[in-house]
């Protein structure tokens, strides 16, 4: 009996429940590809300024990379560059892919602002992009930091392992974020069904192991703190997010925020446990 159990569990296709539960999450949401969702530069910004409120994070996940100053690294799915900026400041080189229009133009804009110029941006989607063509690599380090809501995870992994020379490492969610909570309390008022989770860390490991590849791994666990200066501002801010678009809707995302949100000095906040995990190899464990 044990040896069957074994046989069934080894012989699951952990890249395909990676695809339905992602599949689930995003016809469950009502969103298409994650770039559409950042093709506004004022959503970046705020984006990026909420990021930057927690400079405790950022500093934990740069100190916890192998950086050299003579270092090359590729950030994917880097956002409006909350990672890749101040890590073009410790390395040599830094290749940042995002396909999003108002992230990458926040990106260039910040990367601006604080002087930097060994920062490449790739204005494609990970899934199309060719590291023979697109890429200046392979890098010593290639790093995916809360970007992987790509349908197809292992492919996405063999790409990463070949357009790196030393390490991939990885961070993503275990459990229920904090904004995903608020998303099983409100979807079946807003939308008469339960919330569907996309896949977390524990599916991800599971790929990597099919893989043969037996990662380094992390569990962080910190809070996660969002400030608005307003009621009406916290409102616009997951009115899309929630997809509250009429005004019946709205009400009943108002009311939830109300009773949610604390007060922050002149503003309003919320904050919750949430639970991350970070898995790293040496990319002779993915060849």
């Amino acid at each position: 009996m044990k040896r069957s159990m074994t046989m069934t569990y080894t012989n699951i296709d952990w890249n395909s429940v990676w695809k339905v539960l992602y599949e689930k999450n995003t016809e469950c949401r009502g969103t298409g590809e994650c770039a559409s969702l950042w093709a506004s530069r004022e959503k970046a910004r705020t984006f990026l300024a909420q990021s930057r409120q927690s400079p405790e994070r950022i500093g934990y996940v740069l100190d916890s990379l192998p950086l050299e100053a003579g270092s090359t690294v590729l950030d994917v799915g880097a956002g409006p560059g909350t990672l890749a900026v101040p890590l073009s400041r410790r390395v040599a080189r830094v290749t940042a892919v995002e396909p999003a229009a108002g992230m990458a133009d926040v990106m260039t804009e910040y990367a601006g602002e604080e002087g930097v110029s060994n920062l490449d941006i790739v204005r494609k989607r990970w899934e199309e992009i060719d590291p023979a063509t697109d890429l200046d690599g392979p890098y010593d380090l290639v790093i995916a930091s809360y970007s992987l809501g790509m349908p197809d995870i292992r492919a996405a992994i063999e790409k990463m392992c070949e357009a790196s020379s030393r390490w991939v490492y990885l961070f993503w969610f275990a459990g229920a974020t904090a904004w995903e909570q608020a998303m099983v309390d409100l979807w079946p008022k807003l939308h008469g069904k339960e919330f569907r989770f996309g896949p977390k860390a524990d599916v991800l490991f599971n790929v990597l192991y099919s893989m043969e590849i037996y990662p380094h791994v992390e569990t962080i666990r910190r809070e996660h703190v969002r400030r608005f200066p307003d009621l009406d501002a916290a409102v616009d801010e997951f009115r899309e997010q929630y997809r509250a678009t009429s005004p019946a809707q709205e009400k009943i995302l108002r009311e939830y925020l109300s009773a949610i949100l604390s007060t922050n000095g002149d503003g309003l906040m919320h904050s919750g446990m949430m639970t991350r995990m970070k898995l790293w190899w040496e990319v002779d464990g993915c060849r």
